[in-house]
């Protein structure tokens, strides 16, 4: 059975570390099994490798071919995360991997993973976990407030999300009757708002 994945009545959130160079099957086994899960990975949300600018590697979803653009969505995307899940198997974290372990621990965003890291000051920062489940179990059980902040560059998702939300609250208001419908437009208003609050980088 899987998990309730939700904080309250708010969809969890995750970004995904590692090197994609080493791990990148890894990186994206990771991030499929976190969909199947219904959690949001803002980032990346599509791992297949598309190009590349001397070492550093361009991903599907990275909407422009930018270096500084893609890191600072990606760091972004951690600091509007509710966990940073972090991929280094053999122990190995890179240098851009190292800066976002930092930038999390900064930020106070908790980071989980399978496999510490042979860094001795970076494993300090993670918390090794049996499974991606087990570190969504920790997130729901913490309560901690969600992050509101963050360059999520895909403003069409979050357009899109808002209007199957509208969409929703008309079916609420027009075919259902009754007093307890009321705690739940409430509720999906609520959640609209939240989503129209997240800046988005617009191209």
């Amino acid at each position: 059975m899987r998990p309730d994945l939700r904080v309250g009545e708010q969809r969890l959130r995750v970004a995904v570390s590692g090197s994609f160079h080493r791990h990148m099957e890894r990186i994206a086994a990771a991030v499929q099994e976190l969909a199947a899960l219904s959690i949001r990975v803002l980032s990346p949300a599509d791992p297949r490798v598309v190009e590349k600018q001397g070492e550093f590697l361009f991903v599907a979803s990275d909407r422009v071919r930018s270096v500084r653009l893609v890191q600072d969505r990606h760091l972004e995307s951690i600091q509007a995360a509710d966990f940073l899940w972090l991929v280094s198997p053999d122990g190995y974290v890179g240098s851009s991997a190292s800066m976002e372990i930092g930038y999390a621990a900064h930020a106070a965003i908790p980071i989980f993973g399978t496999h510490a890291p042979s860094d001795l000051t970076l494993r300090e920062y993670v918390i090794v976990v049996p499974s991606l489940t087990a570190a969504v179990r920790k997130v729901e059980t913490a309560s901690r407030p969600r992050r509101r902040e963050g360059i999520l560059i895909d403003p069409h998702a979050s357009v899109e999300e808002a209007h199957e939300m509208l969409e929703a609250i008309k079916n609420t208001l027009t075919r259902e009757r009754g007093a307890d419908i009321a705690p739940r437009v409430y509720g999906e208003l609520a959640l609209l708002r939240e989503t129209l609050a997240l800046p988005t980088f617009v191209q």
